[in-house]
């Protein structure tokens, strides 16, 4: 039975009583009305108003009483449910001691994906407890319960959270209440220890999607080409954001010409140039290097007109102007 009909399960209790006095009471004298014959015809007489006091709601009070659920239904889900904006972003996050905890925002009715990375673009995947009896017919996704059996390493406090298969680097996440406010540990394959992010309920943007950058080597790492000492890895935050395609302000892009501009993006900040490409950057030698998702690295460079790029194993040269 569904709440529209036990609304008016209730209206029709509510005109009961009428019905008990009207088979109690004598009708009172006064014109005869209509009576309703076979096939809905009207007659006089006392039989017509004794079908309207045995049905005292009409069908229009049946139809303002829909009226005024659908309107009350569709309050409660706009007063629930609030109008948030998606907001994708990168993180990076440490091992060391004494690291700072990541914030993550959500929004009741939207869910939060958890994408981890390591320094070298490569997705690491996160681990899994396979300490338990994996007979017990637990796949450890989305649409069964983990807990049974085989299942993510993954503590969530205030939300719902799941791994979509088995050694996927990606972390769902979904709040349970409107102001959700606690706290999620991951453990990632072959990692010294947990990850922890804090968790907390968002106004009008959410996380939706947040790229994690893990600042140690992962199980799927690529081979570093150049591994010199001088040559670290940096997370700066603007390398981050460049890393990403966002430059800082005073940023000025250059003109790349001998290479797709889809595949490279170069800006001069300062003394040093920095490269966004999906290829591998042969000459000069480079001073700090970002790598992210999707194979994109970053690389810092002193400034220099012609630089050489290894694109599909030949050596392609191309030429940065302002």
């Amino acid at each position: 039975m569904t709440r529209f009909h036990r609304l008016t399960l209730a209206a029709l209790t509510l005109f009961a009583p009428s019905l008990c006095w009207s088979q109690t009471q004598a009708p009172a004298p006064g014109p005869p009305g209509p009576d309703i014959g076979a096939g809905g015809a009207t007659l006089p007489g006392p039989a017509g108003r004794g079908v309207e006091n045995a049905i005292p709601i009409t069908p229009d009070m049946i139809r303002e009483l829909a009226r005024r659920y659908k309107e009350n239904s569709q309050t409660q889900e706009e007063t629930l449910t609030a109008v948030a904006s998606p907001v994708s972003r990168p993180i990076s996050v440490s091992f060391a001691p004494g690291a700072a905890t990541s914030i993550v925002q959500t929004v009741k009715g939207y869910p939060s994906a958890l994408s981890f990375f390591d320094n070298t673009g490569k997705p690491w995947p996160i681990a899994w407890d396979t300490s338990s009896n994996a007979a017990g017919g637990s796949s450890g996704n989305c649409n069964t319960n983990a807990g049974t059996a085989s299942g993510p390493a993954v503590e969530v406090v205030g939300f719902h959270s799941c791994v979509p298969v088995k050694g996927s680097n990606v972390l769902q996440i979904t709040p349970l209440s409107l102001a959700p406010r606690g706290g999620i540990l991951v453990s990632l394959q072959g990692a010294p220890k947990p990850l922890a992010f804090l968790v907390i309920g968002g106004s009008d943007r959410y996380d939706a999607d947040v790229s994690v950058r893990v600042a140690e080597r992962g199980p799927n790492a690529k081979v570093q080409i150049d591994t010199r000492p001088g040559a670290p890895v940096t997370g700066a935050p603007f390398m981050n954001a460049m890393l990403s395609g966002i430059a800082p302000a005073d940023a000025r892009p250059l003109s790349v010409e001998g290479i797709a501009p889809d595949d490279i993006r170069a800006w001069r900040l300062g003394g040093d140039v920095y490269l966004r490409t999906r290829h591998t950057l042969m000459s000069p030698p480079w001073s700090a290097s970002e790598s992210g998702e999707g194979g994109v690295t970053l690389y810092a460079l002193p400034f220099t007109p012609v630089v050489l790029m290894s694109i599909n194993g030949r050596t392609v040269s191309a030429e940065l102007k302002e």
